[in-house]
């Protein structure tokens, strides 16, 4: 005799029970394995991706002012193509007054490497001279010599790497430039699109998040510039009273550096060292009391007036998008770990914590209104409401 059905029925049973779990395990595999290629060809094609993200950013902080242009009644291609003509003949200027100076700085520099060596073979030779008297010094020569092969070696191939540093910089301005460009002629297409693949009723909070996040790309970018061209103004002052040569070189590059939060500072500081430094010791310790008051003045004036709350990214958040943005992909990772940070956030903030909070709000009322069960026990919301009704009553 059989218990609980024949033995067909059993066999079927545990038969079908067999297959679904196979299938369960082969739909894992398969899930498994499309989420692998899918890692590696994000890991493939993250150059792609860093230039797509800098085409959005740089045209979200050009939207402003085409927006304003076609309220003025200028097509959108007239007005996209006046804000590009507009920057690149702001660029064009600065190239043309900074470039020679930059140029002849440089120029110097590597005039002045040969010197700088002398200088160095001479400290060499003093230090063996005191070597005799001192054996401790032998160690600090072979570790000064060790640098020196050490600085030599990459001066070298940053030398020879610098045809391929300068064209890939090229390509990828221009690939943002011509990027963004399309992206601001389509913008409505492309959103339309969005739209369109969205349930009607969330489409009005999507618009929202989408042009939230526009806009905190464009302040972060043009907040941003704004500081860089500050600070670089700044320091070309400082370096300019104390007699640098290297002044308008390293300001340049010290402004640069603002675009890397937290660490840029420090580097900058380091090339306003280096520059100084031939100066004598005076000029060192007023040029780094400057740069101290220069940060100090970005920090508690300059940036809450410039960028205020434009991006509203917590501090922590932004510290860790930096950290990880240089492990990820080095200092460009860096660079844009903080607009990506917002983006994430304006998500985080405009539609996961809203869902979820929807998702909750069932087990909210039921804790809040039903009676006390044993735990593990479940409350359905009618019997939650079918309680609240009796006690009325």
């Amino acid at each position: 005799m059989v218990v609980g059905g024949s033995p067909e029925r059993v066999a079927t049973g545990s038969g079908a029970a067999r297959s679904v779990g196979a299938s369960g395990i082969y739909a894992a595999l398969v899930l498994f394995g499309l989420t692998i290629a899918g890692g590696y060809l994000l890991l493939r094609l993250q150059y792609l991706l860093v230039i797509l993200f800098l085409a959005l950013l740089f045209a979200s902080s050009i939207a402003g002012p085409v927006r304003r242009l076609e309220r003025w009644g200028a097509p959108r291609g007239i007005a996209i193509l006046a804000v590009y003509g507009v920057i690149g003949a702001i660029l064009g200027a600065l190239m043309w007054y900074v470039l020679p100076r930059v140029v002849g700085q440089a120029a110097d520099a590597a005039t002045d490497l040969p010197g700088r060596l002398r200088d160095l073979e001479e400290t060499r030779a003093r230090i063996t001279e005191l070597g005799a008297d001192y054996p401790i010094l032998r160690e600090f020569e072979g570790r000064l010599l060790e640098i020196a092969g050490g600085a030599g070696n990459a001066f070298t191939s940053r030398l020879l790497g610098l045809p391929e540093a300068v064209a890939r910089t090229l390509f990828t301005l221009v690939s943002v430039s011509t990027i963004a460009l399309l992206l601001l002629l389509t913008k409505e297409r492309i959103i339309t699109l969005i739209l369109s693949l969205v349930h009607p009723r969330h489409r009005s909070t999507t618009q929202r998040v989408l042009n939230e996040m526009g806009e905190r790309l464009g302040a972060y970018l043009r907040a941003k510039l704004i500081v860089i061209t500050i600070v670089g103004s700044l320091v070309w002052l400082t370096l300019f009273f104390l007699g640098s040569s290297y002044a308008v070189l390293v300001a340049i590059f010290a402004g640069a550096t603002e675009a890397l939060p937290r660490i840029g500072p420090w580097i900058g500081r380091v090339a306003i060292l280096l520059a100084v430094l031939p100066l004598g010791w005076t000029a060192v310790v007023i040029a780094m009391v400057a740069h101290v008051v220069i940060e100090n003045l970005k920090g508690q004036v300059i940036s809450p007036l410039v960028e205020s709350d434009q991006v509203d990214i917590h501090p922590l958040t932004a510290f860790i998008a930096i950290i990880a943005g240089s492990i990820l992909l080095g200092w460009l990772g860096a660079v844009i770990a903080v607009p990506l940070a917002a983006v994430i956030q304006v998500l985080v903030q405009d539609v996961l914590i809203p869902w979820r909070r929807d998702r909750l709000a069932p087990a909210e009322a039921a804790y809040a209104l039903g009676p006390s069960l044993p735990a593990g026990e479940p409350v359905m919301v009618g019997e939650v409401r079918a309680g609240v009704s009796g006690r009325e009553r």
